[in-house]
């Protein structure tokens, strides 16, 4: 066995690749011949066999070799990339995990430019994975007077119907995490599909009522689900009541890592001359980063015991990697012997209850932190269920297709929780709670008054 942790694989999470795929929509037109057509698809097989560790890990290698032939049989006719794409892209629920998906390139200029001129769809919504779509926000996050209403149909389509066709293209852990993927992504998914109109006819349930109305093409890009671009948004602290503090943390991608120091000693400071017993901290909109930044900011005001970052790991040498003693190909189980210990002299070092928060967009390197979190005790995880695997893969890699540009991204090693665990175990909150997408701050409040009650419980027994 090879000693490793997950700092070792560079950048166990440092890429948060349940991001938006890079694009659903190309501006080339262009036609690719059969042959290129089918020596992409042979590029992308070679690719995952040569970079993925498990292909088991999430995948049935029978159900991806039978789409592989369906999606084969229909190249006998020349395609533009985002026709291919269209195709490829029923892989992607076959992978199973949020690290491993098929692509086209440049999503952010596409969008950019569909905003400008053809407009995009006006709604920024969240996904069940039977298709059904609820408002949260107009485009752009603005208040929208439909909050929380049901779309029935689009145009005159059920939107149920486009809302599965769509996630029959998303990638993700489950089922689930398809559909909370999709939400941040549905403008793109939408037009790389349906296309542009310049107008939208939906008809609305909300309330017990139905009506319907017409809502022009949006100039705006969709913001909810997705990494904010300010330090403020994404990291946060505030006092919820004497004995209770809140601290968010959107990200552990982040390239200012003196910026988070500061900030978490700090917090910790005010933490401690307030007073409060209580902390939550919020990751339910952290998609990853480097697992660095919570071992150095964030444990050592936390941790009461020495801990490591998972207990086992399954990874492959890619050829950019290889040596004499570790050839390409070769698949190498690692144990996690790198242990890191608590900072009990901290004065800083937080001793009361702590409370993680896990939600819709929690992944990657923020699976990490709170499976070490929940396995070694420092935190209770509350959340309304569970979306992804407790045993998150990383490293990932990239690679375009030589005719098509389709951009590939294959994770190169699985790792296991401290805990150890299955490959099927998903991230479980400890506490479930009702987690209203509408209304963020409601779980946040009902952990508030959750402790409340239990400390008022154990006085009332004194």
């Amino acid at each position: 066995m090879l000693c490793c942790s997950l700092l070792a694989f560079t950048t166990s999470m440092q890429t948060h690749a349940n991001a938006e795929p890079t694009t659903q929509v190309t501006t080339k037109t262009e036609l690719l011949s059969p042959a290129q057509l089918q020596a992409d698809l042979a590029s992308l097989q070679e690719f995952i066999a040569a970079t993925h560790p498990d292909i088991r890990h999430s995948a049935d290698p029978a159900q991806l070799q039978q789409m592989f032939a369906q999606i084969k049989a229909q190249l006998t006719t020349p395609k533009s990339a985002a026709e291919f794409w269209l195709l490829a892209a029923r892989l992607n629920p076959l992978f199973n995990d949020a690290h491993w998906s098929v692509n086209l390139p440049g999503a952010a200029a596409d969008l950019t430019r569909l905003a400008k001129t053809t407009g995009l769809f006006p709604l920024e919504l969240q996904l069940r994975p039977d298709g059904e779509m609820r408002v949260l926000a107009q485009a752009g996050g603005k208040q929208s007077p439909w909050l929380g209403a049901v779309i029935q149909q689009i145009n005159g389509v059920p939107a149920a119907q486009i809302g599965r066709e769509l996630l029959a293209l998303r990638h993700g852990d489950t089922p689930l995490n398809r559909a909370n993927l999709l939400g941040p992504a549905f403008q793109l998914f939408y037009a790389s599909k349906y296309g542009t109109p310049a107008q939208y006819e939906l008809q609305l349930e909300q309330q017990g009522k139905v009506q319907t109305v017409t809502v022009a093409a949006s100039r705006e890009v969709a913001v909810i689900g997705k990494t904010a671009d300010s330090f403020a948004a994404n990291f946060h602290y505030k006092t919820l009541s004497p004995q209770a503090a809140y601290m968010k943390i959107g990200s552990f991608d982040w390239e200012d890592d003196k910026a988070v120091a500061a900030f978490t000693k700090e917090t910790f400071s005010e933490i401690k001359a307030s007073g409060a017993n209580t902390l939550i901290i919020d990751v339910r909109e952290n998609r990853g980063g480097n697992d660095s930044v919570w071992i150095e900011h964030l444990l050592p005001y936390l941790a009461d015991q020495a801990f490591r970052v998972g207990s086992f790991s399954r990874k492959k040498v890619i050829a950019s990697r290889a040596s004499q003693a570790e050839p390409a190909g070769l698949v190498i189980d690692s144990e996690f012997k790198t242990w890191y210990p608590a900072d009990l002299d901290n004065p800083l070092r937080f001793h009361g209850q702590v409370f993680v928060l896990i939600g819709r967009r929690t992944y990657s390197s923020a699976v990490q932190f709170s499976n070490v979190m929940q396995d070694f005790g420092f935190a209770t995880l509350v959340g309304e269920g569970s979306y992804v695997r407790s045993r998150s893969t990383g490293g990932i890699q990239f690679y375009q297709l030589p005719h098509s540009k389709l951009q590939i991204i294959v994770p190169r090693f699985w790792a296991a929780r401290p805990a150890g665990g299955s490959t099927e175990q998903l991230l479980t909150p400890d506490w479930l709670l009702p987690d209203d997408v509408t209304d963020p701050d409601a779980l946040i409040e009902a952990v508030v008054d959750a402790v409340a009650a239990k400390q008022q419980r154990l006085n009332s027994r004194l």
